[in-house]
């Protein structure tokens, strides 16, 4: 026969229960989301997208939430171009766990078999890969397939391209791995900066990146060209709300967010960025005011103008290109595995 501290302690986890069960009840996805904050995602994206996003950042039961770790390799880029790497793709899939699995675009997922600190898992220490959420690739990707479009192979060591904002180096991994002669890293932060040397050294990369510690803003090419600048600016960071939900808690006040995006981006059209060179803007907002109407006000400069994405360079992405040939990725909008993913913008962007 139990105790009565037995008894107290079941009545207890009864009770903990039953309060779990009413608080699942009268609670939502929503009810952890800054109401700011959701009443901009109406605005911008309607009630049937706005729920759907809601859903996969907070599920509403605990049996739907995913574990998502998606991993960059240096091979990555040879499976979207068709180029090579499928081979060795294929390798790593298996050593990392027989439930990985090969996003569209590149991207590895991996199962919940693989356990343990990130550092143990196969191949770190080679440096094959790196951790990215797949939506995150988007942007190196569409400046890479631009420029290799552009420059024949003989061209690519003449070839310059610049990171903003770089730490902590998953884009400039990518840019570094696609074979440009000359990739600037940009950053602002002096500790952010130093995790980027870390990241690119175990790369193995390190050696073929200039890394330059100063505010974008301020930072000038000299006499260098720059045939094309990758700009993910500073922001609200609320696409990354599955991974991060304090960013979901966040205060609405993005005045200084928004003037910090639109000087870096205006600095970098009219005063580093080559004519005819390609630009990228990118943000992992959920807000058009951070992301698409901060591109129309560069536009409306007269500076650069839309070089739209096509649907074939971002494999699995192609629902997410928007009328203005812009990519818009909202969590729990897309279909299959890429519902999971983070929200992110990505502009591609021509010097007139």
């Amino acid at each position: 026969r139990p105790s009565s501290a037995d008894n107290n302690e079941t009545e207890e986890e009864e009770a903990e229960l039953v309060g779990q069960v009413l608080l699942r009840e009268k609670t939502s996805p929503r009810d952890n989301i800054a109401p700011w904050l959701l009443k901009r995602w109406r605005k911008d994206w309607g009630e049937e997208k706005t729920n759907l996003m809601c859903k996969e950042i907070m599920p509403p039961d605990d049996s739907l939430a995913t574990s998502r770790i998606d991993l960059s390799t240096k091979y990555s880029l040879g499976h979207v171009s068709g180029a090579d790497g499928n081979e060795e793709l294929q390798s790593l899939m298996s050593n990392l766990g027989e439930d990985s699995i090969l996003l569209p675009q590149g991207s590895i997922r991996v199962g919940l078999s693989l356990k343990g600190d990130v550092k143990s898992w196969p191949e770190y220490d080679d440096g094959t890969w790196w951790v990215q959420d797949a939506s995150s690739t988007l942007p190196a990707l569409v400046l890479t397939n631009a420029l290799l479009d552009k420059y024949p192979p003989e061209e690519l060591l003449d070839t310059h391209v610049v990171d903003m904002c770089s730490a902590p180096g998953g884009k400039t991994s990518q840019l570094l791995c696609a074979g440009f002669g000359r990739v600037t890293a940009i950053e602002a932060s002096p500790r952010r900066s130093r995790r980027l040397v870390e990241n690119l050294s175990r790369l193995g990369l390190i050696d073929k990146c200039e890394i330059v510690v100063e505010e974008g803003q301020n930072w000038m090419p000299g006499d260098q060209h720059v045939h094309g600048i990758l700009v993910d600016v500073p922001c609200s960071a609320t696409g990354t709300g599955a991974r991060r939900p304090d960013v979901l808690r966040r205060g609405g006040d993005i005045k200084e967010l928004l003037e910090t995006q639109e000087m870096l981006a205006t600095h970098c059209a009219d005063n580093i960025l080559d004519a005819g060179g390609i630009m990228v803007y990118a943000t992992c907002s959920m807000l058009k005011a951070e992301s698409e109407n901060q591109v129309k006000k560069l536009i409306e400069k007269g500076t650069v103008k839309t070089m739209p994405i096509q649907g074939h360079e971002v494999p699995g992405f192609e629902d997410a290109i928007d009328d203005n040939g812009w990519l818009r990725v909202l969590p729990g909008n897309l279909e299959g595995d890429l519902s999971s993913t983070d929200g992110f913008f990505v502009a591609r962007l021509v010097r007139k």
